[in-house]
């Protein structure tokens, strides 16, 4: 006679569920947290590429402001010395007479480079920047935009500044313009030597 043992399945023990458990939570947090880093590891990445572009925009920047500003107070120290009362010339031909010799300089006026400020605006990448630095870096560039403003006071866009008979106004007016010129570069000056060596530790 043939006996046949009944044996009873095993099923899942809940010590198995448990662990079971366990390596699926832990597989999940590893899995997270390799991505964490490697997001953080490209941001990091990003943020020393951008303030590296930020540092050698700032940098070409200051080396135009300096000759600048020699330059433009020779300009109204000539325009100074007119006598607009005895001059029948128009204010434009007043500016252009006085224009001290630009030597090296290729314009009268800075043409400021922004374009890797503006791309990390628009991009958000400035929210990876350190905070301070980000500041600093935002007053610097809206000083840079006031000098840019500060040109646009001389008349060059009016009529009457090619006009002899409103010659004397429009003297005064680019003078003006020319006094708030001189302030905003020696107060950029200011601002590069006060904020360059915390970009250049930070991008070296």
């Amino acid at each position: 006679m043939e006996v046949h043992a009944h044996v009873p399945k095993i099923g899942k023990t809940p010590t198995h569920w448990l662990l079971e458990g366990i390596f699926i939570v832990v597989s999940v947090l590893l899995a997270s947290s390799v991505g964490q880093c490697r997001e953080a590891r490209q941001n990091r990445e990003l943020a020393t590429r951008v303030l590296g572009n930020i540092r050698a925009e700032i940098e070409y920047n200051m080396s135009t402001v300096a000759p600048m500003r020699a330059m433009h107070r020779k300009w109204t120290e000539a325009i100074q010395k007119v006598d607009a009362a005895a001059s029948n010339k128009t204010g434009m031909a007043v500016l252009m007479d006085a224009r001290p010799d630009l030597g090296a300089l290729t314009t009268t006026f800075e043409v400021f480079h922004r374009a890797a400020w503006d791309a990390a605006l628009s991009t958000g990448a400035l929210r990876l920047i350190d905070y301070d630095i980000a500041a600093h870096l935002s007053e610097i560039y809206d000083m840079q935009q006031h000098c840019v403003q500060s040109f646009e006071r001389i008349p060059l866009a009016q009529t009457t500044f090619f006009d002899p008979a409103s010659r004397a106004a429009s003297i005064q007016q680019t003078l003006a313009a020319l006094d708030e010129i001189e302030w905003t570069e020696g107060r950029l000056l200011e601002l590069y030597h006060q904020y360059l060596p915390a970009l250049q530790k930070a991008a070296p």
